[in-house]
């Protein structure tokens, strides 16, 4: 069953939602200092990213926080993936590459250099800002929320750094945070196949599937196998490998987006934590990918974005042709190209 979506344009600190409306939010902020979004060719004013210095940057994070934590039901959560970033300190302005955090980072104008520099920080050049941390800290100290999970996101794909004295960073943080103790939960739809003993199981594989030795008795009797899984399946792990995921975009949109995440995100956490026809809620909308992923689920998604041509794309990922792609990944069916008229016909259930 298909659901339904909406498209907003407003100041994620201040959205035009009511109060306990949403069951879920999930979202990736922008990198702190990482390039200028535009409308129509230019750099708009108030967007987060922007800002003078990381703290104020993690400031400006808890504002949108504090506001999803009203538009929140008590029952939901909030997941948010957040990237790190290495303090540069001091490096000549006309040699970037030289300094650059991944292949994926670029420095657009003397203002990012500025914001990231070791003066402005106060962080020495060449380390790891901890932001993830700083925020995560900062959700559960300033605004009381409970930390529920860390799950690291690791690419098997990621790119290539030309970084020769460090590892290549090849993982993400996504916070799982919650306003009470109970909350809804449906973590069944993502438990995991067991892999039983047997010929060929090691014990660690044993171990993982949640087999238990039986040490028997005083007497001295041998020690048994006996499995203690959950028989619908084993929990996920807090550690997700994901491949980063190439976006399709209409070149007659005349828009590019250069940090979509893949639909297999939003499409576990929309399972794990959101009732059916439940509503979920992407502040930071980008391309639409939580909101087409919750209405290819059969929940309200809500898209909330700044830009004009951000909400444009979206749209077409949403409710044009570009949703039948995004409904060919979650439902893992084969991609059929309609027109906008017709609906997506990927299989005989699909409604």
């Amino acid at each position: 069953m298909t659901g339904s979506a909406e498209i907003i344009r407003s100041d994620a600190r201040s959205l035009p939602l009511a109060h306990s409306s949403v069951d879920l939010v999930v979202t990736s902020p922008p990198y702190f200092a990482l390039r200028s979004y535009k409308d129509g060719g230019e750099h708009y004013d108030a967007q987060i990213g922007s800002e003078a210095t990381p703290a104020e940057f993690v400031e400006a994070l808890l504002e949108v926080t504090a506001e999803c934590m009203r538009v929140l039901k008590p029952s939901g959560s909030i997941w948010v993936n957040l990237g790190d970033k290495y303090s540069p300190g001091s490096r000549p302005r006309n040699q970037p590459d030289q300094f650059r955090i991944g292949s994926d980072i670029t420095y657009e104008d003397d203002r990012y250099v500025k914001n990231t520099s070791q003066e402005n920080s106060g962080i020495q050049g060449k380390s790891l800002m901890g932001i993830p941390w700083r925020y995560a800290l900062g959700c559960i100290d300033n605004l009381g929320l409970i930390l529920r999970a860390e799950v690291i996101w690791a690419k098997p794909n990621g790119l290539p750094e030309s970084c020769v004295d460090r590892v290549a960073r090849k993982h993400e943080q996504w916070f799982h945070l919650t306003k009470n103790p109970q909350y809804y939960s449906a973590i069944d739809e993502l438990r995991e196949q067991h892999v039983r003993g047997g010929v060929g199981a090691t014990t660690t594989e044993r171990k993982a599937a949640g087999w238990a030795p039986n040490r028997g008795t005083a007497t001295g009797t041998q020690p048994m196998a006996t499995f203690a899984g959950n028989p619908l399946g084993k929990l996920p792990g807090s550690v997700w490998t994901i491949p980063t995921e190439p976006l399709q975009v209409d070149p007659a949109l005349g828009v590019d987006h250069f940090a979509a995440f893949p639909t297999e995100w939003p499409r576990r956490i929309i399972l794990g934590w959101s009732p059916e026809n439940g509503t979920v809620l992407d502040p930071f909308g980008g391309t639409g990918t939580v909101a087409a992923v919750a209405k290819a689920l059969g929940r309200h998604g809500i898209h909330n974005d700044m830009s004009a041509d951000y909400n444009r794309l979206a749209n077409w990922r949403i409710n044009g042709a570009g949703f039948d792609r995004v409904w060919a990944k979650v439902h893992n069916t084969k991609f059929v190209k309609r027109s906008d008229t017709q609906f997506a016909l990927f299989d005989d259930t699909a409604a």
